[in-house]
């Protein structure tokens, strides 16, 4: 296929701004937060370089649309060090993602959601994911890493939305911070194991939610929404999943599993929606029943 002149240009530039909004943003990085002041050389890396930075971790960020990421290191008077990490991507919706796949410390009140616990501050701004990471006593680095968060939130931008799949879960007993977005299987299984096959058909043309909920006082469900590029898709992928998770499945798609719990798979037009750990088949239908797919 021939490209014209035009938009090779087009495509140059793009590139060169995208790399320029980096390095501008590198430029007004604080260098110093309180007693602790950068040192070395601050470092980017793409998408081939990432495995430089975090060998075993790239690949939870290369399942997003990661564009790059900003890496400075801070030390106070004692050599104790500070990391923080920028990364760059591409969507707020993407940020999103990132960020809900690993949710577990309270909010820190930081950019359009945070969390902080044990020197890690982790929060989403825009199309950035940002983490701040202490390598030492973390109860003297704590003021300095959540001053240095509050003084890079300004540079990142607007806020922007969280991924539109979010409005199909049900709201009643969803716990929000316990909700996750992502794309492949890597992320799934992070969240919940299914399997060390991709039986959903999982890629960065599906996108995917799996939020918590509370069952009742004491018990617990999981929901997992994939949106697929069409209804055959999602079709294939249910009966795949049936197949290899849940052979033993009745005629309504349901299962009650070793652990005493129900699991069952439905499809909607190019949905699916699979419920897992529900404390009976009734609470499962109802949860799956209360999904609020768009209209056509």
């Amino acid at each position: 296929m021939r490209i014209s002149r035009l938009m090779l240009l087009f495509f140059i530039a793009a590139i060169q701004t995208a790399g320029g909004d980096m390095k501008d943003l590198a430029q007004s990085i604080p260098k110093k937060i309180l007693d602790w002041e950068s040192v070395g050389q601050a470092a980017v890396y793409d998408r081939k370089t990432i495995y430089d930075y975090m060998d075993g971790g790239a690949e939870v960020y290369l399942a997003f649309d990661f564009r790059n990421a900003f890496v400075r290191k801070y030390k106070n008077p004692s050599g104790e060090e500070i990391a923080l990490d920028i990364y760059d991507m591409g969507s707020p919706e993407e940020a999103f993602g990132v960020f809900s796949c690993d949710r577990e410390d309270p909010e820190a009140g930081i950019g359009q959601e945070s969390e902080y616990g044990f020197g890690l501050l982790r929060f989403r701004q825009g199309r950035f994911f940002v983490s701040i990471t202490a390598a030492g006593d973390e109860k003297r680095a704590e003021k300095a890493i959540l001053e240095l968060g509050k003084a890079v939130v300004p540079l990142l931008g607007p806020a922007g939305p969280a991924p539109d799949l979010l409005q199909c879960l049900p709201e009643s007993g969803l716990k929000e911070n316990r909700t996750s977005y992502f794309h492949a299987a890597v992320n799934l299984n992070n969240r919940f194991f299914i399997s060390s096959e991709n039986i959903l058909g999982l890629g960065k043309d599906t996108d995917c939610v799996f939020a918590e909920y509370a069952a009742g006082p004491e018990e617990t469900g999981d929901l997992l929404i994939v949106r697929y590029q069409d209804e055959d898709r999602a079709k294939a992928a249910c009966e795949s999943f049936l197949k290899a998770y849940l052979p033993e499945a009745d005629p309504a798609a349901a299962a009650l599993t070793e652990n005493g719990k129900w699991t069952l798979a439905r499809t909607h037009r190019n949905y699916l929606a699979a419920v897992f750990e529900a404390p009976s088949k009734e609470y499962a239908e109802g949860l799956c029943s209360a999904i609020r797919f768009p209209q056509k």
